[in-house]
Protein backbone atom coordinates (compact mmCIF):
# COMPACT_ATOMS: atom_id res chain seq x y z
CA UNK A 1 0.00 0.00 0.00
CA UNK A 2 1.92 3.78 -1.06
CA UNK A 3 2.22 5.70 1.87
CA UNK A 4 -0.06 8.65 1.13
CA UNK A 5 -2.53 6.23 1.20
CA UNK A 6 -1.21 4.84 4.54
CA UNK A 7 -1.29 8.01 5.77
CA UNK A 8 -4.81 8.82 5.68
CA UNK A 9 -6.20 6.28 6.96
CA UNK A 10 -3.87 6.41 10.24
CA UNK A 11 -5.42 10.01 9.87
CA UNK A 12 -8.77 9.40 8.84
CA UNK A 13 -9.77 6.09 9.96
CA UNK A 14 -7.81 5.72 13.47
CA UNK A 15 -6.80 8.43 15.03
CA UNK A 16 -10.11 10.42 14.31
CA UNK A 17 -12.40 9.04 16.52
CA UNK A 18 -12.14 5.40 15.52
CA UNK A 19 -14.54 2.83 17.20
CA UNK A 20 -13.79 -0.82 17.90
CA UNK A 21 -16.17 -2.22 15.86
CA UNK A 22 -15.67 -5.57 13.63
CA UNK A 23 -16.22 -3.73 10.46
CA UNK A 24 -13.19 -1.93 11.36
CA UNK A 25 -11.02 -5.15 11.32
CA UNK A 26 -9.98 -4.70 7.23
CA UNK A 27 -8.80 -0.97 9.06
CA UNK A 28 -6.49 -2.49 11.64
CA UNK A 29 -4.76 -5.20 9.53
CA UNK A 30 -4.29 -3.06 6.78
CA UNK A 31 -2.83 -0.26 8.87
CA UNK A 32 -0.43 -3.24 10.45
CA UNK A 33 0.85 -3.78 7.01
CA UNK A 34 1.11 -0.08 6.55
CA UNK A 35 3.67 0.30 9.48
CA UNK A 36 5.65 -3.11 9.22
CA UNK A 37 5.76 -3.96 5.21
CA UNK A 38 8.30 -6.36 6.05
CA UNK A 39 5.45 -8.38 7.64
CA UNK A 40 3.44 -8.09 3.97
CA UNK A 41 6.52 -8.79 2.20
CA UNK A 42 6.84 -12.46 3.94
CA UNK A 43 3.23 -13.26 3.46
CA UNK A 44 4.46 -13.51 -0.71
CA UNK A 45 7.63 -13.71 -0.80
CA UNK A 46 8.90 -16.74 -2.41
CA UNK A 47 12.13 -18.50 -2.93
CA UNK A 48 13.48 -20.94 -5.95
CA UNK A 49 13.67 -24.85 -5.75
CA UNK A 50 15.00 -27.41 -8.00
CA UNK A 51 12.93 -30.25 -8.94
CA UNK A 52 14.68 -33.41 -10.87
CA UNK A 53 13.71 -37.10 -11.93
CA UNK A 54 14.45 -39.85 -13.63
CA UNK A 55 18.11 -39.32 -14.29
CA UNK A 56 18.99 -43.12 -14.95
CA UNK A 57 22.74 -41.99 -15.44
CA UNK A 58 24.54 -45.08 -17.29
CA UNK A 59 28.00 -45.52 -16.30
CA UNK A 60 28.44 -48.26 -19.20
CA UNK A 61 28.70 -45.20 -22.15
CA UNK A 62 32.45 -45.78 -22.38
CA UNK A 63 32.60 -50.10 -21.53
CA UNK A 64 36.05 -49.68 -20.82
CA UNK A 65 36.00 -47.98 -17.90
CA UNK A 66 33.59 -50.10 -15.77
CA UNK A 67 36.52 -52.40 -14.98
CA UNK A 68 37.94 -49.46 -12.55
CA UNK A 69 34.77 -48.11 -11.82
CA UNK A 70 34.43 -51.48 -9.98
CA UNK A 71 37.68 -51.35 -8.37
CA UNK A 72 37.50 -48.16 -7.59
CA UNK A 73 35.94 -45.91 -4.52
CA UNK A 74 32.81 -44.06 -5.31
CA UNK A 75 35.30 -40.66 -4.61
CA UNK A 76 37.53 -41.70 -7.50
CA UNK A 77 34.42 -41.94 -10.06
CA UNK A 78 34.52 -38.54 -11.42
CA UNK A 79 37.83 -38.41 -12.41
CA UNK A 80 37.52 -41.97 -14.12
CA UNK A 81 34.26 -40.84 -15.90
CA UNK A 82 35.63 -37.21 -17.20
CA UNK A 83 38.70 -39.02 -18.95
CA UNK A 84 38.92 -38.94 -22.43
CA UNK A 85 37.00 -41.44 -24.14
CA UNK A 86 38.76 -45.04 -25.17
CA UNK A 87 39.32 -45.70 -29.06
CA UNK A 88 37.03 -48.31 -29.12
CA UNK A 89 33.57 -46.24 -26.82
CA UNK A 90 31.88 -46.01 -29.79
CA UNK A 91 31.32 -50.18 -30.93
CA UNK A 92 31.73 -51.33 -27.54
CA UNK A 93 28.63 -49.05 -26.27
CA UNK A 94 26.66 -50.60 -29.54
CA UNK A 95 28.08 -53.77 -28.63
CA UNK A 96 26.14 -53.40 -24.74
CA UNK A 97 23.14 -52.07 -26.54
CA UNK A 98 22.47 -54.78 -28.80
CA UNK A 99 23.14 -57.34 -25.74
CA UNK A 100 21.00 -56.24 -24.01
CA UNK A 101 17.94 -55.34 -26.75
CA UNK A 102 18.20 -51.36 -25.81
CA UNK A 103 16.37 -48.77 -27.23
CA UNK A 104 17.84 -46.74 -29.85
CA UNK A 105 18.27 -44.08 -27.38
CA UNK A 106 19.97 -44.38 -24.05
CA UNK A 107 19.81 -42.85 -20.67
CA UNK A 108 21.59 -40.41 -19.15
CA UNK A 109 25.96 -40.52 -19.74
CA UNK A 110 27.91 -38.87 -17.61
CA UNK A 111 28.13 -35.67 -20.11
CA UNK A 112 24.58 -35.12 -19.75
CA UNK A 113 23.79 -35.97 -15.44
CA UNK A 114 26.73 -33.68 -15.25
CA UNK A 115 25.64 -30.84 -17.29
CA UNK A 116 22.23 -31.33 -16.51
CA UNK A 117 22.93 -30.40 -12.74
CA UNK A 118 25.36 -27.44 -13.66
CA UNK A 119 22.88 -26.26 -15.71
CA UNK A 120 20.05 -26.61 -13.21
CA UNK A 121 22.18 -24.66 -10.49
CA UNK A 122 23.42 -22.16 -13.36
CA UNK A 123 19.70 -21.32 -13.19
CA UNK A 124 19.14 -21.29 -9.75
CA UNK A 125 22.41 -20.35 -7.89
CA UNK A 126 19.86 -19.30 -4.58
CA UNK A 127 18.36 -22.12 -4.63
CA UNK A 128 16.73 -23.26 -1.30
CA UNK A 129 15.84 -27.09 -1.68
CA UNK A 130 16.35 -30.01 -3.97
CA UNK A 131 14.16 -32.71 -4.89
CA UNK A 132 14.96 -35.85 -6.63
CA UNK A 133 11.54 -37.64 -7.82
CA UNK A 134 13.23 -41.21 -8.24
CA UNK A 135 15.12 -43.18 -10.68
CA UNK A 136 18.61 -42.69 -9.94
CA UNK A 137 20.27 -45.71 -12.18
CA UNK A 138 20.01 -46.68 -15.36
CA UNK A 139 17.46 -48.98 -17.27
CA UNK A 140 18.42 -52.64 -17.15
CA UNK A 141 21.87 -52.33 -15.28
CA UNK A 142 22.96 -56.34 -14.82
CA UNK A 143 22.63 -56.84 -18.44
CA UNK A 144 24.86 -53.31 -19.18
CA UNK A 145 27.43 -54.05 -16.58
CA UNK A 146 27.66 -58.04 -17.14
CA UNK A 147 28.07 -56.88 -21.27
CA UNK A 148 30.43 -54.30 -20.15
CA UNK A 149 32.56 -56.71 -18.39
CA UNK A 150 32.27 -59.94 -20.76
CA UNK A 151 30.18 -61.72 -18.01
CA UNK A 152 27.83 -64.62 -19.41
CA UNK A 153 24.07 -63.53 -19.07
CA UNK A 154 22.29 -63.94 -15.92
CA UNK A 155 20.76 -67.45 -15.47
CA UNK A 156 17.02 -66.67 -14.60
CA UNK A 157 16.64 -63.15 -12.75
CA UNK A 158 19.55 -63.42 -10.94
CA UNK A 159 21.13 -59.92 -10.55
CA UNK A 160 23.26 -60.59 -7.18
CA UNK A 161 26.78 -60.01 -10.13
CA UNK A 162 25.62 -56.39 -10.32
CA UNK A 163 24.33 -55.81 -6.76
CA UNK A 164 27.13 -53.88 -5.19
CA UNK A 165 27.86 -51.96 -8.58
CA UNK A 166 24.24 -50.85 -8.95
CA UNK A 167 24.94 -49.52 -4.73
CA UNK A 168 27.87 -47.56 -5.73
CA UNK A 169 26.19 -46.16 -8.62
CA UNK A 170 23.14 -44.75 -6.60
CA UNK A 171 25.57 -43.41 -3.96
CA UNK A 172 27.68 -41.96 -6.61
CA UNK A 173 24.64 -39.75 -7.97
CA UNK A 174 23.25 -38.68 -4.51
CA UNK A 175 26.56 -37.24 -4.14
CA UNK A 176 26.44 -35.70 -7.57
CA UNK A 177 23.56 -34.00 -6.82
CA UNK A 178 24.68 -32.91 -3.10
CA UNK A 179 28.46 -31.33 -4.53
CA UNK A 180 26.60 -29.72 -6.83
CA UNK A 181 23.48 -28.05 -4.78
CA UNK A 182 26.30 -27.93 -1.64
CA UNK A 183 24.86 -26.51 2.30
CA UNK A 184 20.90 -26.45 0.68
CA UNK A 185 18.46 -29.71 1.58
CA UNK A 186 18.60 -32.26 -1.31
CA UNK A 187 15.44 -34.96 -0.85
CA UNK A 188 15.95 -38.12 -2.76
CA UNK A 189 12.56 -40.27 -3.59
CA UNK A 190 13.70 -44.12 -4.85
CA UNK A 191 12.28 -45.20 -7.73
CA UNK A 192 11.60 -48.73 -9.51
CA UNK A 193 15.08 -48.90 -11.14
CA UNK A 194 16.55 -48.40 -8.05
CA UNK A 195 17.53 -51.85 -6.90
CA UNK A 196 19.95 -54.74 -6.40
CA UNK A 197 17.89 -57.17 -8.17
CA UNK A 198 15.35 -56.04 -10.99
CA UNK A 199 13.00 -52.97 -11.63
CA UNK A 200 9.79 -53.08 -9.61
CA UNK A 201 11.70 -55.46 -6.98
CA UNK A 202 12.47 -54.72 -3.34
CA UNK A 203 12.44 -56.23 -0.70
CA UNK A 204 11.66 -54.61 3.15
CA UNK A 205 15.12 -54.26 4.99
CA UNK A 206 16.84 -54.75 1.89
CA UNK A 207 20.90 -54.60 1.42
CA UNK A 208 20.52 -51.82 -1.32
CA UNK A 209 19.01 -49.87 1.15
CA UNK A 210 21.22 -50.01 3.89
CA UNK A 211 23.85 -49.25 1.22
CA UNK A 212 22.22 -45.90 0.00
CA UNK A 213 20.69 -45.13 3.31
CA UNK A 214 23.75 -42.52 4.79
CA UNK A 215 24.01 -40.93 1.02
CA UNK A 216 20.35 -40.32 1.38
CA UNK A 217 20.79 -39.05 5.12
CA UNK A 218 23.77 -36.46 4.06
CA UNK A 219 21.29 -34.75 1.74
CA UNK A 220 19.62 -33.41 4.90
CA UNK A 221 21.17 -29.99 5.55
CA UNK A 222 19.65 -28.03 8.21
CA UNK A 223 17.66 -31.22 9.69
CA UNK A 224 18.18 -32.02 13.39
CA UNK A 225 20.23 -34.71 14.52
CA UNK A 226 17.47 -36.58 16.17
CA UNK A 227 15.56 -36.29 12.62
CA UNK A 228 18.44 -37.64 10.64
CA UNK A 229 18.74 -40.32 12.86
CA UNK A 230 15.20 -41.12 13.05
CA UNK A 231 15.06 -40.73 8.39
CA UNK A 232 17.81 -43.23 8.14
CA UNK A 233 15.93 -45.87 10.63
CA UNK A 234 12.52 -45.45 8.03
CA UNK A 235 14.74 -45.71 5.14
CA UNK A 236 16.73 -48.75 5.79
CA UNK A 237 13.49 -49.99 6.63
CA UNK A 238 11.60 -49.57 3.53
CA UNK A 239 12.86 -46.34 1.51
CA UNK A 240 10.53 -43.66 3.75
CA UNK A 241 11.22 -41.22 5.86
CA UNK A 242 9.89 -38.15 7.27
CA UNK A 243 12.02 -34.55 8.04
CA UNK A 244 10.64 -31.22 8.93
CA UNK A 245 12.08 -28.49 6.17
CA UNK A 246 14.33 -26.44 7.56
CA UNK A 247 13.89 -22.53 7.19
CA UNK A 248 13.05 -20.93 4.91
CA UNK A 249 10.17 -23.12 4.89
CA UNK A 250 7.82 -22.38 7.83
CA UNK A 251 6.26 -25.07 9.62
CA UNK A 252 6.43 -27.62 7.06
CA UNK A 253 6.94 -31.38 7.15
CA UNK A 254 8.33 -33.64 3.73
CA UNK A 255 6.66 -37.75 3.76
CA UNK A 256 8.88 -39.25 1.40
CA UNK A 257 7.84 -42.70 0.05
CA UNK A 258 9.07 -45.70 -1.45
CA UNK A 259 5.85 -46.45 -3.68
CA UNK A 260 7.87 -49.43 -5.94
CA UNK A 261 6.14 -51.41 -3.03
CA UNK A 262 2.88 -50.49 -4.15
CA UNK A 263 3.26 -50.82 -7.76
CA UNK A 264 1.11 -52.86 -9.64
CA UNK A 265 3.94 -54.75 -11.29
CA UNK A 266 5.80 -55.31 -7.54
CA UNK A 267 7.88 -58.23 -6.56
CA UNK A 268 9.99 -58.55 -4.01
CA UNK A 269 13.39 -59.49 -4.96
CA UNK A 270 12.53 -63.23 -4.60
CA UNK A 271 9.80 -63.34 -7.46
CA UNK A 272 7.17 -63.02 -4.67
CA UNK A 273 4.21 -60.68 -6.25
CA UNK A 274 2.10 -61.74 -3.38
CA UNK A 275 3.86 -59.82 -0.27
CA UNK A 276 2.24 -56.58 0.29
CA UNK A 277 4.47 -55.79 3.58
CA UNK A 278 6.46 -52.58 2.51
CA UNK A 279 2.76 -50.79 0.65
CA UNK A 280 1.26 -51.75 4.32
CA UNK A 281 3.71 -50.30 6.25
CA UNK A 282 4.21 -46.77 4.59
CA UNK A 283 0.26 -46.14 4.25
CA UNK A 284 0.14 -46.57 7.74
CA UNK A 285 2.95 -44.88 8.92
CA UNK A 286 1.91 -41.70 6.16
CA UNK A 287 -1.30 -41.42 7.62
CA UNK A 288 0.30 -41.50 11.43
CA UNK A 289 2.21 -38.70 10.03
CA UNK A 290 -0.42 -36.87 8.23
CA UNK A 291 -2.54 -36.98 11.26
CA UNK A 292 0.06 -35.73 13.80
CA UNK A 293 1.17 -32.76 11.17
CA UNK A 294 -3.03 -31.52 11.79
CA UNK A 295 -2.69 -31.76 14.98
CA UNK A 296 0.61 -29.65 15.15
CA UNK A 297 -1.33 -27.33 12.72
CA UNK A 298 1.54 -28.25 9.95
CA UNK A 299 1.35 -28.87 6.44
CA UNK A 300 3.13 -31.50 4.44
CA UNK A 301 4.61 -32.30 0.96
CA UNK A 302 4.85 -35.85 0.03
CA UNK A 303 8.05 -36.93 -2.97
CA UNK A 304 7.77 -40.19 -4.50
CA UNK A 305 8.28 -41.38 -7.61
CA UNK A 306 5.32 -43.51 -9.18
CA UNK A 307 1.88 -41.04 -9.47
CA UNK A 308 -0.94 -42.84 -8.01
CA UNK A 309 -2.48 -42.26 -11.09
CA UNK A 310 -4.25 -43.90 -13.80
CA UNK A 311 -1.80 -44.74 -17.06
CA UNK A 312 -3.79 -42.73 -19.09
CA UNK A 313 -2.41 -44.30 -22.37
CA UNK A 314 -2.00 -48.16 -21.89
CA UNK A 315 -5.81 -47.56 -20.51
CA UNK A 316 -6.99 -45.56 -23.78
CA UNK A 317 -5.02 -47.73 -26.13
CA UNK A 318 -7.71 -50.30 -25.40
CA UNK A 319 -10.69 -48.51 -25.17
CA UNK A 320 -12.84 -51.26 -26.01
CA UNK A 321 -11.78 -53.46 -23.05
CA UNK A 322 -11.60 -50.06 -20.98
CA UNK A 323 -15.42 -49.28 -21.75
CA UNK A 324 -16.79 -53.17 -21.10
CA UNK A 325 -15.41 -55.38 -18.71
CA UNK A 326 -12.25 -54.29 -18.10
CA UNK A 327 -10.35 -51.66 -16.06
CA UNK A 328 -8.40 -48.82 -16.16
CA UNK A 329 -4.85 -49.61 -16.16
CA UNK A 330 -3.07 -47.92 -12.86
CA UNK A 331 0.40 -47.47 -11.84
CA UNK A 332 -0.44 -48.71 -8.33
CA UNK A 333 -1.91 -51.81 -6.78
CA UNK A 334 -4.40 -50.11 -5.32
CA UNK A 335 -5.89 -46.47 -4.74
CA UNK A 336 -4.55 -46.48 -1.28
CA UNK A 337 -1.95 -43.70 -1.66
CA UNK A 338 -4.64 -41.63 -3.51
CA UNK A 339 -7.30 -42.07 -0.98
CA UNK A 340 -4.98 -41.43 1.92
CA UNK A 341 -3.10 -38.07 0.23
CA UNK A 342 -7.15 -37.39 -0.62
CA UNK A 343 -8.68 -37.81 2.86
CA UNK A 344 -5.87 -35.20 4.36
CA UNK A 345 -5.53 -32.70 1.41
CA UNK A 346 -6.47 -30.29 4.43
CA UNK A 347 -2.09 -30.31 5.03
CA UNK A 348 -1.03 -32.18 2.19
CA UNK A 349 0.03 -28.34 -0.10
CA UNK A 350 2.10 -30.76 -2.84
CA UNK A 351 2.80 -33.63 -4.19
CA UNK A 352 5.89 -34.56 -6.36
CA UNK A 353 7.14 -37.34 -8.68
CA UNK A 354 8.40 -38.52 -11.83
CA UNK A 355 8.00 -42.17 -13.27
CA UNK A 356 6.34 -40.94 -16.61
CA UNK A 357 9.37 -39.21 -17.99
CA UNK A 358 6.57 -36.79 -19.35
CA UNK A 359 5.33 -32.91 -18.10
CA UNK A 360 2.47 -33.59 -16.30
CA UNK A 361 0.26 -32.10 -13.56
CA UNK A 362 -2.96 -34.16 -11.31
CA UNK A 363 -5.05 -33.09 -8.80
CA UNK A 364 -5.43 -36.27 -6.01
CA UNK A 365 -8.98 -35.23 -4.51
CA UNK A 366 -7.81 -31.22 -3.80
CA UNK A 367 -4.12 -31.88 -3.57
CA UNK A 368 -1.75 -30.54 -6.46
CA UNK A 369 0.61 -33.17 -8.00
CA UNK A 370 3.58 -32.08 -9.97
CA UNK A 371 4.71 -35.28 -12.46
CA UNK A 372 8.60 -34.22 -13.12
CA UNK A 373 10.28 -34.80 -16.44
CA UNK A 374 13.41 -36.67 -16.93
CA UNK A 375 16.90 -36.20 -17.29
CA UNK A 376 16.80 -39.16 -19.17
CA UNK A 377 16.03 -39.25 -22.45
CA UNK A 378 15.82 -43.35 -23.02
CA UNK A 379 12.13 -42.46 -24.76
CA UNK A 380 13.42 -39.87 -27.12
CA UNK A 381 12.20 -37.14 -25.34
CA UNK A 382 14.54 -34.02 -24.67
CA UNK A 383 15.99 -33.27 -21.36
CA UNK A 384 14.78 -30.97 -18.56
CA UNK A 385 15.07 -29.59 -15.36
CA UNK A 386 12.04 -27.85 -13.26
CA UNK A 387 12.57 -24.66 -11.57
CA UNK A 388 9.81 -23.98 -9.21
CA UNK A 389 8.96 -20.52 -6.69
CA UNK A 390 7.94 -21.90 -3.36
CA UNK A 391 5.63 -19.04 -1.30
CA UNK A 392 7.19 -20.83 2.14
CA UNK A 393 5.00 -19.28 4.78
CA UNK A 394 2.16 -21.41 3.06
CA UNK A 395 4.08 -23.96 1.51
CA UNK A 396 2.78 -23.73 -1.59
CA UNK A 397 4.08 -23.87 -5.32
CA UNK A 398 3.82 -20.97 -6.69
CA UNK A 399 5.09 -21.03 -10.36
CA UNK A 400 7.41 -23.57 -12.23
CA UNK A 401 9.42 -23.01 -14.97
CA UNK A 402 11.05 -26.11 -17.44
CA UNK A 403 14.30 -25.87 -18.71
CA UNK A 404 14.76 -28.08 -22.02
CA UNK A 405 18.30 -29.54 -23.38
CA UNK A 406 19.03 -29.06 -26.89
CA UNK A 407 19.69 -32.03 -27.54
CA UNK A 408 19.67 -35.70 -26.56
CA UNK A 409 23.29 -36.56 -26.01
CA UNK A 410 24.61 -33.55 -23.62
CA UNK A 411 27.11 -32.79 -25.95
CA UNK A 412 27.34 -29.56 -26.84
CA UNK A 413 24.32 -28.88 -25.34
CA UNK A 414 22.36 -26.01 -24.06
CA UNK A 415 19.77 -25.40 -21.89
CA UNK A 416 16.55 -22.84 -22.11
CA UNK A 417 13.57 -22.00 -20.37
CA UNK A 418 10.78 -23.91 -22.39
CA UNK A 419 8.11 -22.68 -20.52
CA UNK A 420 6.47 -21.45 -17.47
CA UNK A 421 3.06 -22.45 -15.46
CA UNK A 422 1.88 -18.89 -15.17
CA UNK A 423 2.67 -17.49 -18.57
CA UNK A 424 1.44 -20.36 -20.22
CA UNK A 425 -2.06 -21.87 -18.33
CA UNK A 426 -2.51 -18.15 -16.76
CA UNK A 427 -2.68 -18.92 -13.41
CA UNK A 428 -1.69 -17.35 -10.28
CA UNK A 429 -0.27 -20.24 -8.34
CA UNK A 430 -0.30 -24.22 -8.58
CA UNK A 431 -2.88 -24.96 -6.21
CA UNK A 432 -6.02 -26.31 -5.70
CA UNK A 433 -8.58 -23.86 -7.19
CA UNK A 434 -6.26 -22.50 -9.85
CA UNK A 435 -5.02 -26.44 -11.07
CA UNK A 436 -9.12 -27.23 -10.90
CA UNK A 437 -9.94 -24.03 -13.02
CA UNK A 438 -7.59 -25.02 -15.36
CA UNK A 439 -8.00 -29.01 -15.56
CA UNK A 440 -11.62 -27.85 -16.29
CA UNK A 441 -10.65 -25.39 -19.29
CA UNK A 442 -8.80 -28.43 -20.36
CA UNK A 443 -11.75 -30.67 -20.24
CA UNK A 444 -14.15 -28.51 -22.06
CA UNK A 445 -11.64 -28.15 -25.16
CA UNK A 446 -12.77 -31.76 -26.56
CA UNK A 447 -10.97 -31.27 -29.52
CA UNK A 448 -8.22 -29.76 -27.61
CA UNK A 449 -7.35 -27.77 -30.15
CA UNK A 450 -7.29 -24.55 -28.19
CA UNK A 451 -4.01 -22.60 -27.02
CA UNK A 452 -3.76 -23.97 -23.76
CA UNK A 453 -4.63 -27.71 -24.81
CA UNK A 454 -2.20 -26.92 -27.64
CA UNK A 455 0.83 -25.93 -24.75
CA UNK A 456 0.06 -29.20 -22.51
CA UNK A 457 0.20 -31.23 -25.82
CA UNK A 458 3.64 -29.70 -26.85
CA UNK A 459 5.11 -29.55 -23.38
CA UNK A 460 4.44 -32.99 -22.48
CA UNK A 461 6.66 -34.75 -24.56
CA UNK A 462 9.90 -32.76 -24.95
CA UNK A 463 10.85 -32.24 -28.19
CA UNK A 464 8.56 -34.45 -30.02
CA UNK A 465 7.20 -33.14 -33.67
CA UNK A 466 3.76 -34.31 -33.28
CA UNK A 467 1.42 -34.48 -30.30
CA UNK A 468 1.36 -38.20 -28.01
CA UNK A 469 -1.49 -37.16 -26.72
CA UNK A 470 -3.59 -35.84 -29.34
CA UNK A 471 -6.13 -39.30 -30.08
CA UNK A 472 -6.75 -39.61 -26.48
CA UNK A 473 -6.71 -36.04 -25.59
CA UNK A 474 -10.60 -36.21 -23.90
CA UNK A 475 -9.70 -39.43 -21.98
CA UNK A 476 -5.91 -38.37 -20.80
CA UNK A 477 -7.81 -35.25 -19.71
CA UNK A 478 -9.79 -37.62 -16.98
CA UNK A 479 -6.63 -38.63 -15.82
CA UNK A 480 -5.86 -35.47 -14.50
CA UNK A 481 -8.18 -34.93 -11.70
CA UNK A 482 -9.64 -38.93 -11.82
CA UNK A 483 -6.97 -40.71 -9.21
CA UNK A 484 -8.69 -43.70 -8.64
CA UNK A 485 -9.44 -46.72 -10.92
CA UNK A 486 -13.18 -46.37 -10.85
CA UNK A 487 -13.40 -43.20 -11.61
CA UNK A 488 -11.29 -42.46 -14.16
CA UNK A 489 -13.05 -45.45 -16.42
CA UNK A 490 -16.63 -43.71 -16.06
CA UNK A 491 -14.65 -40.44 -17.06
CA UNK A 492 -13.17 -41.64 -19.53
CA UNK A 493 -15.98 -44.12 -20.72
CA UNK A 494 -18.52 -41.49 -20.04
CA UNK A 495 -16.97 -38.19 -20.86
CA UNK A 496 -17.91 -36.66 -17.10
Amino acid sequence: MPPARCDKMASTEVFIGMQFKLRDAFVWVSLFLCLFPAAALAQSATVPMVMLSDLHFDPFHDPAKVPLLVKSPVEAWQGILESPDSPTQAADFKAVQKACKAKDLTDAPWVLLSGALKAARAQTPDAKLVTVSGDLLVHDLDCRYRAALGLPKAAGDDQSVSAAFAEKTAVFVMHQVEQEFKAIPVYFALGNNDSRCNHNRLDIRDEFLKATGQAVIDGLAGVSVAERKQALDTYDGAGYYAVTMPGPMQRTRLLVVDDVYMMSKFETCEADDKDTKGATEQIAWLTKELDAAKLRGERVWVLGHVPPAANPRSSLAKKNDLCGPGEAEMFLSSDGLADTLATHAAVVKLAVFGHTHMDEFHLIGAVPMKVVPSVSAVDGNLPSFTVGKVAPATATLVDYTVFAASNTTGLATTWTKEYAFDETYHEPSFTTAPLADLIGRLRADTLGTGPESQSYQKFYFKGASESELAPYWPGYICSLDHTRAASFKACACGGK
